[in-house]
């Protein structure tokens, strides 16, 4: 009495490679293999477009929290009495609301396409700058 598995290779010896020559069966090792990489290649795509729509879609809250903080900011500067100097503060303001238009006016893909083009022009400043917010975000997540 035989298996499944010799009763199955009986009616479909293709499938098995038992009617292919060693030559052909070389080349649809080849052919699987180039379509497992276009395939791979294909689901990268489609997930890494997903991912940046995702981003693209929660851009727009980021960008206003960043403008109220500027407002917060410039409120505290217009009070006067803060102990915090006012060029300090303005300078705190200017770089929130530059980083907000920039989230604001350029893609998820633009957005990475810059970071990856100063990090390899100033790859020094971009590992000091990734060591300070490791710093600043193992102080916040402690507190």
């Amino acid at each position: 009495m035989g298996s499944i598995i010799e009763e199955e290779r009986l009616r479909n010896p293709s499938f098995y490679n038992e009617s292919q020559s060693s030559s052909e069966g070389t080349s649809g090792r080849v052919g699987l293999k180039q379509e497992g990489k276009e395939q791979v290649k294909r689901i990268g795509g489609i997930t890494r477009q997903r991912a940046f729509s995702q981003v693209d879609s929660r851009k727009g809250v980021l960008v206003e929290s960043l403008n109220g903080f500027a407002k917060q900011l410039e409120s505290i500067s217009g009070q006067g009495d803060t102990q915090l100097p006012q060029q300090l503060i303005g300078s705190a303001v200017g770089f929130v609301r530059k980083a907000s238009d920039t989230l604001e006016q350029n893609s998820t893909e633009e957005l990475l396409r810059q970071a990856q083009t100063r990090m390899r022009e100033r790859p020094g400043v971009a590992l000091a700058g990734c060591a300070l917010l490791g710093f600043v975000a193992a102080r916040f997540l402690k507190a």
